[in-house]
């Protein structure tokens, strides 16, 4: 039984983090609040990603991340 290295909350089974999804929101609500630029620059990002011409080169993108990390985890 995994428990958050923060808090001590139960993570779920299917969860393979050791942060429950409040700690981590929390964190990065800090990181914003302490890093105003951080915040703009994160801001910007979503804002260019959702422009109807990237949305396919983020979705392409996405899909090589993610069978990447399958072909580490093996599967």
């Amino acid at each position: 039984m995994a428990k958050c290295k923060q808090c001590g909350k139960v993570l779920p089974k299917v969860w393979r983090t050791d942060i429950c999804l409040e700690c981590s929101r929390a964190n990065v609500q800090k990181i914003f609040k302490e890093n105003p630029e951080v915040k703009q620059a994160y801001q910007e990002s979503i804002e260019e990603m959702s422009k109807p011409e990237n949305i396919e080169k983020v979705a392409n993108s996405f899909s090589r991340f993610m069978d990447a990390v399958m072909k580490l985890r093996g599967k």
